[in-house]
């Protein structure tokens, strides 16, 4: 009877102890406010269109070489992470080199127009 009461102890600590090691590892739920996001969206928006950045852009990478579509698309949840999404026309190879040439041009043109860098984002339009 003393084994299985000391199995049953035993069992029980470590139930404790995984118990505790669980609730230690999981992350801290903090929620974004979608308010704050929704008003960096907005006012990122109007600083967008006040800069002509889209067009800014769409020059830049014209006068690089590239034939990029004529939209551009933007994905912003905060200033940490905001995408800008690049389409280039069929027949253009995208490799690691055409990424980071248009990541550092986009990078030149935010930082000029005192923005946040973007996460850029290359594709590749095909033909239908």
């Amino acid at each position: 009877m003393k084994n299985v009461l000391q199995i049953f102890f035993l069992f029980m600590c470590l139930l404790v102890v995984v118990s505790l090691w669980m609730v230690q590892r999981e992350p801290s739920i903090i929620t974004p406010s979608p308010e704050r996001a929704t008003i960096y969206a907005e006012e990122l928006g109007e600083k967008l269109q006040a800069t002509n950045f889209t067009k800014q852009v769409l020059q830049a990478i014209r006068s690089a070489g590239y034939s990029p579509d004529s939209t551009v698309g933007y994905l912003i949840d905060s200033p940490a992470h905001q995408v800008i999404t690049i389409q280039l026309h069929d027949g253009e190879e995208i490799d690691v080199s055409t990424e980071s040439e248009i990541q550092s041009i986009i990078d030149e043109l935010a930082e000029k127009n005192n923005m946040h860098l973007f996460m850029v984002d290359v594709q590749l339009l095909e033909r239908e």
